[in-house]
């Protein structure tokens, strides 16, 4: 039996069990599997409420509970769970910051006398500090706010904002000896806490109120530590991704300045030879970055841990040509970030994600970042990299890459390319890589997407696409391999594809062209399309229409759309069987396309011509793009290019691959980063 409504979805199945109430079980399961939540992050005054579809044939009495992932329970509610119920929790402020859990089960006298013990968890998430999408306050204050948030942490980071602050009285020492063990058990990522056990070391090992012996175990920890694959040792960590990489060269860095008279006792060198190989390994890092940008294009994930290595390497390195190349190339990532963002999201396509941070930007592991340094996103449980910036009084971030990142411009059409070489000794693969990505920005949404990346070839982690018109209203596209949102999946149900699509897009429309090979089991496209975080929506001749604020989508696939309307994905989610799919999305506005009536009906007018896995279609402005799995994409009858883009190019700055300087134009300024010294190196 196959999943989809034209594969037999009707048809019975019977296995035999011993299971006793074997029907009763199967009862709560379908119950427990029709009840949703209307989004992914509540804030502190958004009720925490879960539903029930108003066509619902079951019912049961169960319980309801709302409790954290170790199992502490903050609310429980005794229902009858029947057709169009919804139980409210309670608020987000009532409960603690972070990953929570709905818990369904059947009411205690059956689950616990009875013995049924079926149930199911409704993941969400806390964020009683909110979201900022728009600038505010002066950056030494957004600065003390993102360390007293990171205080209230644990783990390595929080101590380290503790130190930052002077609450040397509130340092959780048995927290910083846990991190300690793990890395010298070379745990994987032991490589993230490590550069901070440093760093603080280097920042505040003069402090007297620094404890001595805290010292001496980032002292031992440091000179037995692996810091690199051609080092002795067989463990659990990876050197070869692109943001690994350059954390490994900065720990040795910052070990070897620390200590450049021990004997490191993994490999029997000094610390001034390991600064030295450091350094070296820093440096080529550093000059492919500058050259060809990021493999891990614009990930809302790894970004974060590459700013956790420079804002260390800007502040900390000793040398001066690593110290200046790392603070550049830094202003490259972030002006990068600032570029492809929308009132503090990243909605840009990313080389790396995962799904829980695709569908609400507050959750992203750069939304702190943006926050401290422009004013916009939300301080959330990922400040490795607000905490490293925070304290990196070496550093400053010019004030052209906040001015692009929050001041509204009325259109931006931008291509960027990002290339280079893979090394077998640093990225375990060689050859060439690239990817040429676009995004279209106004004052009210944006819509961004990777260029014809590697159609046909199987995916990985990568978000090919997204239109966003809030930082809770992303709407993208992916074809799953499988129905688990876990994250250990790569790709899973909402991050990546299983086989990567052909996308072009032309300014505000975009085509995404799906091939699914024969034999895949679930031949399922479907969308984001989050309807509780809309002003409003409409599905209405085979389009999805969305509004937020003065922003609109229209979304259109040539195999149908279906709104799921049960279960986890309830009222977000559009789905469309088929092997073969084409889908089509147009981003509209108030301001050009009139009131959202007024851009349904445009879209209405001219609908989509469909020819096999080919397209012609209409813009919003009247242009007529074509576009097929094969061959061009034409404007107007004008071939428009889907690679060999220039590094960056659009209004703001234009600069080739290879460039020794990059301009960026500002409203008022223009800021020059500068990749070469003098001696051209």
């Amino acid at each position: 039996v196959r999943v989809g409504p034209e594969r037999n979805a009707a048809l019975p199945v019977r296995l035999p069990t011993d299971t006793p109430l074997a029907q009763r079980y199967a009862d709560y399961e379908r119950v427990f599997a029709q009840a949703y939540l209307d989004r992914e992050v509540y804030s502190r005054d958004d009720e925490i409420v879960v539903r029930w579809p108003p066509d619902m044939q079951d019912s049961a009495s169960i319980a309801v509970r709302l409790q954290s992932p170790t199992g502490r329970i903050f609310v429980e509610a005794l229902i009858e769970a029947r057709a169009g119920v919804a139980q409210s929790l309670g608020k987000g402020v009532q409960f603690p910051d972070g990953p929570l859990h709905v818990a369904l089960l059947p009411h205690p006298d059956t689950y616990y006398i009875h013995n049924l013990r079926v149930q199911r968890a409704l993941p969400l998430h806390v964020l009683k500090g909110g979201y900022s999408a728009a600038p505010y306050g002066s950056y030494e204050q957004r600065r003390r706010e993102a360390l007293a948030h990171a205080a209230e942490r644990s783990g390595v980071y929080a101590q380290i904002a503790r130190m930052e602050l002077g609450r040397w009285n509130a340092l959780d020492l048995s927290a910083l000896e846990a991190d300690i063990e793990g890395i010298n058990r070379r745990r994987d990522c032991s490589d993230f806490y490590l550069v901070g056990l440093l760093g603080a070391l280097l920042r505040h090992g003069g402090d007297a109120r620094f404890p001595a012996a805290l010292r001496q175990r980032i002292e031992g920890c440091a000179a037995s530590f692996r810091y690199w694959m051609d080092e002795p040792g067989d463990d659990a960590m990876c050197f070869w991704s692109e943001n690994h990489q350059i954390l490994f060269h900065a720990c040795e860095v910052l070990a070897g300045q620390l200590f450049p008279a021990h004997t490191f006792t993994n490999d029997g060198q000094s610390g001034t030879a390991h600064r030295a190989k450091g350094e070296r390994m820093a440096l080529a890092w550093l000059r492919k970055r500058a050259d060809g940008g990021f493999r891990e294009w614009d990930s809302n994930v790894y970004f974060e841990h590459d700013v956790l290595a420079l804002a260390h390497l800007a502040d900390g390195a000793a040398n001066d040509e690593l110290r200046e190349l790392a603070a550049v190339v830094l202003d490259k990532l972030l002006y990068t970030l600032a570029l492809n963002s929308f009132r503090g999201s990243f909605g840009s396509t990313h080389g790396r994600t995962y799904s829980r941070f695709t569908k609400d930007a507050a959750l992203e592991c750069t939304s702190g970042i943006g926050r401290l340094l422009w004013g916009t996103g939300a301080f959330n449980a990922e400040i490795l990299g607000v905490v490293a910036l925070a304290c990196a009084r070496g550093y400053e971030l010019p004030p052209v890459i906040a001015e692009i990142a929050v001041a509204p411009i009325e259109e931006l059409w931008s291509r960027e390319r990002h290339a280079g070489q893979m090394e077998l000794w640093s990225d375990r693969t060689e050859g060439p890589w690239q990817v040429n990505k676009v995004t279209y920005k106004t004052p009210d949404g944006m819509l961004c997407s990777a260029q014809s990346f590697q159609p046909g070839q199987p995916g990985y982690q990568q978000h090919i696409w997204q239109a966003t018109l809030a930082q809770d209203a992303p709407i993208f596209v992916t074809q799953p391999p499988c129905i688990s949102d876990d994250p250990s999946h790569r790709p899973n149900f909402w991050h990546g594809n299983a086989t990567l699509p052909r996308v072009a897009q032309w300014r505000d429309t975009l085509i995404a062209i799906h091939d699914i090979p024969a034999g895949d089991w679930l031949a399922l496209t479907h969308a984001f399309f989050p309807t509780g975080a809309f002003d409003e929506y409409v599905l209405r001749a085979g389009h999805a229409f969305a509004r937020r604020g003065n922003g609109y989508v229209a979304l259109f696939a040539a195999r149908g759309l279906e709104l799921t309307r049960s279960g986890a994905g309830a009222y977000r989610e559009l789905r469309s069987w088929g092997s073969q799919n084409v889908w089509v999305c147009w981003l509209g506005r108030a301001a050009r396309d009139g009131d959202f009536a007024a851009f349904q009906a445009a879209v209405l007018a001219s609908p989509p011509i469909f020819n096999g896995l080919s397209v012609t279609c209409t813009s919003p402005g009247g242009e007529q793009l074509r576009f097929g799995w094969d061959g061009p994409l034409t404007v107007d009858g004008a071939e428009q290019p889907l690679t060999g883009f220039k590094h960056y190019d659009s209004p703001l700055c234009t600069c080739e691959l290879g460039a020794s300087t990059m301009d960026i134009t500002g409203w008022n300024d223009v800021l020059r980063l500068e990749f070469r010294g003098a001696d051209g190196m």
